[in-house]
């Protein structure tokens, strides 16, 4: 999956399947989601809101590092 495909109303368990590479993104901004029992049902704009994210810089990172592992 490429990170163009990659918007704010994915769930976090889809993100996490897709792109697992993104885990440790998660763990340094000290958020739950991996493992959590809500990944399937909380969007990345949810999460984004839970722990006073910029949703924009957040999608951006994602995206970045998504990138970087493709071109790898």
């Amino acid at each position: 999956m490429q990170s163009s495909t990659l918007t704010a109303d994915l769930t976090i368990a889809t993100v996490l399947d897709a792109w697992p590479q993104t885990i440790p993104l998660f763990i340094d901004h000290r958020m739950a989601c991996v493992g959590c029992a809500m990944a399937p049902f909380d969007t990345l704009a949810d999460v984004a809101t839970i722990y006073g994210l910029c949703l924009d810089r957040f999608l951006n990172e994602l995206k970045q590092l998504i990138q970087w592992e493709e071109t790898r």
